[in-house]
């Protein structure tokens, strides 16, 4: 019987999915099961008589050995290295983690250490997966901005791939795709724009990942093989998780690309955590605007409005100088309380409201030209009374009108206003400068300006400005309003 129960041992080591290797006192190798071949590369009769530390990794060996000798005194049975990352090493060289478990036993009276030894690269990459996913969660939570999150997204990326290189494409305010973030080796810097057919934008536009054999020849991005993963969320991809391994290294397999998308999808908070903090920041701004705006209209337009009644009761009692000065304080205060209503309506308009935010665009460029920023204002409810066509038409004629002013006027000073009264929305740029005489709005510019008038039914009409400075007024009937052609 004991004999059967010695063979039956010897069948299970060598039926063992792990590999086992059993190792005499003195750390040589006793015994190997067929499934060494497979993890470490080795025959099994190739490993008996070999140190056990052949296994082991050119720079772990001498402290191998050390912990060996300390087992050798305190022999048990349990896992090796509890809480270490061990590694093994290949007969090829390559080093990859693994799981021991450890059984000391005696046999013949001789003292020997049977090792169960599995591949625990799935094991870690899970582990690595969990934690990295963890990481980024954390950050964002913890306030970290966008752009650093998606960097770590890329690293951890690349760090999970066993890559070269890693970045995160996703569309830029444009709307175009481009490089959000990068990591190791990329081909694409952060801002780099990205072409519509590029692996980047099939794997966006799809859904699915793409995988490029060798984009090193293929795209001419010096790199081997890569992988181009969409970062998903419940509406759709939002992004794209690209890796590429070095030239000529080998492709990804399928258990590191399933861990890739896993971590992709994951990933993808960032964005719907940016998307939740630009909506939290613009209902913050809208909730301070519109605070703002109660108090502008509850208390400083009614304050003005008593103390310009008072200068009005004391216009009775004035006469000569005194009563010059008192009404032109009446007519500012007016002009002050006209100027807060309007900014009041202002501050109830969405901060990227077309017609504002775009002529505020056309003012910030043209500073650059005029050497000073125009003013910029708007009088009436603008946005409900411009018709959706005009609006292009508008902002082209304002951008034209400063540009003439930058080349032409010498002014020192500009200001555009826009208002809506009357049924009609009307432009005015205005300068300082030296005036239609000297031809600062010569050429195809005024022609173009008068023909966009004429389109919608409107008009244009350019004088001088007094005391110096030109005057540019383009009319279009408002919204809701029969248009036909000027002066119909």
């Amino acid at each position: 019987m004991v004999g059967g129960r010695a063979q039956l041992l010897e069948a299970l080591v060598l039926a063992s999915p792990d590999a086992v290797v059993v190792v005499g006192d003195s750390g040589r190798i006793e015994m190997a099961s067929p499934a060494v071949a497979a993890l470490f590369g080795y025959r099994p009769e190739e490993l008996v008589g070999q140190d056990v530390e052949v296994l082991v990794p050119e720079g772990l060996r001498d402290l191998h050995r050390r912990h060996r000798r300390s087992y050798k005194a305190r022999p048990q049975a349990r896992p090796m290295g509890s809480g270490l990352a061990l590694e093994g090493r290949r007969k090829d060289g390559t080093v990859f983690p693994l799981d021991v478990s450890l059984a000391p036993v005696a046999v013949g009276g001789s003292r020997l250490v049977g090792a169960f030894v599995r591949d625990a690269t799935e094991r870690r990459r899970g582990e690595d997966l969990l934690r990295y996913a963890n990481e980024i969660s954390q950050g964002l939570l913890a306030g970290q901005p966008t752009l650093d999150c998606l960097a770590l997204a890329a690293r951890r990326g690349r760090q999970l791939a066993g890559a070269a290189a890693a970045w995160v494409a996703a569309p830029g305010r444009s709307g175009a795709l481009e490089v959000a973030a990068a990591d190791g080796q990329a081909p694409c810097p952060p801002g780099h724009a990205l072409a519509g057919d590029s692996p980047e934008a099939r794997a966006l536009a799809r859904g699915l990942p793409v995988l490029a054999g060798d984009p090193g020849a293929e795209e001419g991005r010096g790199l081997g093989p890569a992988l181009y993963l969409p970062m998903t969320r419940d509406d759709g991809p939002v992004g794209v998780l690209a890796v590429a391994r070095g030239p000529g290294a080998a492709g990804f397999d399928p258990a590191v690309a399933r861990a890739l998308e896993t971590f992709a999808s994951a990933a993808s908070i960032v964005f719907s955590l940016a998307r939740a903090r630009q909506e939290l920041e613009r209902l913050r701004l809208v909730s301070e605007q519109e605070r703002i705006a109660r108090d502008l209209h509850d208390t400083v337009i009614q304050r003005l409005f008593a103390v310009g009644m008072s200068l009005q009761g004391l216009l009775k009692l004035a006469d000569g100088p005194v009563a010059e000065r008192l009404d032109a304080a009446v007519e500012a205060i007016d002009e002050v309380i006209r100027e807060i209503r309007e900014t009041i309506f202002e501050l109830n308009q969405p901060a990227d409201a077309g017609v504002r935010h775009q002529l505020a665009e056309v003012a910030a460029e043209a500073a650059g030209q005029l050497g000073f920023r125009p003013r910029l204002a708007f009088r009436g409810p603008v946005e409900a009374a411009l018709p959706a066509e005009a609006l292009p038409h508008l902002v082209a004629v304002a951008r034209e009108a400063l540009a003439n002013v930058a080349r032409h006027a010498g002014a020192s000073a500009a200001e555009v206003v826009v208002s809506a009264d009357d049924g009609h929305v009307t432009l005015e740029v205005a300068d300082d400068g030296k005036g239609i005489g000297q031809g600062p709005f010569a050429g195809h510019g005024l022609a173009n300006m008068g023909q966009r008038a004429a389109t919608l039914g409107g008009s244009l009409r350019v004088a001088p400005r007094r005391p110096a400075g030109t005057l540019v007024s383009w009319r279009v009937p408002a919204a809701g309003r029969r248009r036909g052609p000027a002066g119909g």
